[in-house]
């Protein structure tokens, strides 16, 4: 059976996710699920070649993707409470409206595990991101119950 929250990220357009034969997308310790970074499908450079706009699509771009790692690790959305989350924006020099562009981010989140209890958030300027993409999330969930491989 598949929850509210997980219907809600397919319907949002969580179906699609990277993967790497050297790392994991996701890993569970100690009741919290940590995520590698997940990046945009966008490419560019926010504040040369993308908008502000463009740049929080693009942001929510990879919190879809982060959300269809975490729902592959660990079955399901439900149980979990978004604890932590990172924005890198690949951005020009003088750009300084990065909290605008992890919104992107943020909002679709705040869609699916609600405003109880928001999390912490960084948002940081880089001068290049892997492949070009204009953002780069990661994230770190408490879960219920510890559930997935287990890593110490």
């Amino acid at each position: 059976m598949t929850s509210t929250r997980d219907t809600l990220a397919l319907t949002l357009g969580a179906t699609d996710g990277p993967s790497s034969p050297t790392m994991s997308q996701c890993v569970s310790a100690s009741g919290l699920i940590f995520t590698s970074g997940h990046t945009s499908l966008t490419l560019g450079k926010v504040g040369a070649d993308l908008s502000v706009e463009q740049g929080a699509q693009a942001a929510r771009e990879a919190a879809l993707r982060l959300l269809y790692s975490v729902r592959e690790h660990n079955g399901t959305l439900d149980g979990l409470q978004l604890v932590q989350l990172n924005v890198c924006v690949n951005t020009t020099a003088d750009f300084t409206q990065h909290g605008e562009v992890a919104e992107g981010a943020s909002g679709l989140l705040r869609e699916i595990f609600g405003d109880q209890d928001l999390p912490t958030r960084k948002a940081l300027g880089m001068a290049s991101l892997p492949r070009g993409v204009a953002v780069e999330i990661d994230a770190v969930f408490a879960a219920a119950a510890a559930s997935g491989p287990a890593a110490v």
